[in-house]
């Protein structure tokens, strides 16, 4: 009797046992609709949430804040502003909530992140709008690019930041891929709302699945199904009316798309998300 109670016991202990490990290991993993309790700081861009019995390390996905723990230097300019930023708001915040891209972990094994604040606001987006932070894209992680470019414009005109400092706020470049090579011309006429893009080469191009993006208002025109034939041109109109139809003429399927007011750039990409050319519009 007393054995047949010892095996009763440890077949309704199993279960429990089992059902205790199944509930600690989805504990450690993350889900995008769970509040995480911050835990710990590292710098402008990386910090650390409790998961479940462990620690996880977020880094923030598409921006990049000055060093602050090189080795055997200083750090960066804005480099401790921005992670003094960022320990404020997280502990004001106390509590996170995280979305992703593709890529949910780096070759460190951090996990990428978009960090939403207990306010509902962007942890990313505020380090970008405050000039504490440049945009960074690594691919696959490309879905907010153009947005996040956007903010960091914004903060480049009002010389927030890192862009109070003249040898950053005269730096152009985009840390994107740029295309090996490209031959391709854009032009926009904001007032007409036309685009204009010229293959100067003698080859023919297949430009689907190929963007045209209007950086200032983060608006994408995807190609599908088309060949620009070598020296010849392709217009896009975003025109209330278009006027008399060009020869390849396509229509935006949205109007007013340009800025008369303020610089918008045009930029053009490929479909391996490269940046084939670029209109800056001076």
């Amino acid at each position: 009797m007393k054995r047949i109670i010892i095996i009763l016991l440890m077949l309704i202990c199993m279960p429990l046992a089992g059902c205790s490990a199944i509930s600690e290991l989805s504990s450690n993993v993350i889900q995008t609709n769970q509040w995480y309790q911050v835990t710990g700081f590292i710098d402008g861009d990386t910090f650390k949430i409790k998961t479940g019995s462990d620690e996880t390390t977020v880094r923030l996905l598409y921006v990049d804040t000055p060093e602050t723990q090189s080795p055997n230097s200083e750090p960066e300019a804005f480099g401790t502003e921005a992670s003094d930023f960022t320990q404020e708001i997280l502990s004001e915040s106390q509590e996170i909530r995280l979305t992703f891209d593709k890529e949910q972990k780096d070759r460190f094994e951090r996990t990428l992140a978009v960090v939403e604040l207990k306010d509902g606001r962007i942890l990313n987006e505020l380090l970008l709008e405050n000039g504490l932070a440049k945009v960074l894209i690594v691919e696959p992680n490309v879905k907010m690019e153009n947005a996040y470019k956007q903010i960091e414009q914004q903060a480049k005109q009002e010389k927030k930041g890192l862009w109070s400092i003249d040898s950053e706020s005269n730096h152009t470049d985009f840390p994107v891929k740029k295309a090996a090579k490209s031959g391709i011309i854009i032009e926009v006429d904001k007032q007409a709302e036309l685009v204009t893009i010229t293959n100067t080469t003698n080859e023919t191009i297949n430009i689907n699945g190929w963007k045209l993006i209007s950086v200032r208002g983060n608006q994408t025109y995807p190609f599908g199904s088309y060949v620009l034939d070598a020296q010849q041109k392709v217009y896009i109109s975003s025109a209330d009316e278009a006027s008399s139809l060009k020869a390849g003429q396509l229509q935006w399927g949205a109007t007013n798309i340009w800025s008369n007011k303020e610089s918008d750039p045009a930029e053009l990409y490929n479909q391996y998300n490269e940046l084939v050319s670029v209109w800056e519009d001076n």
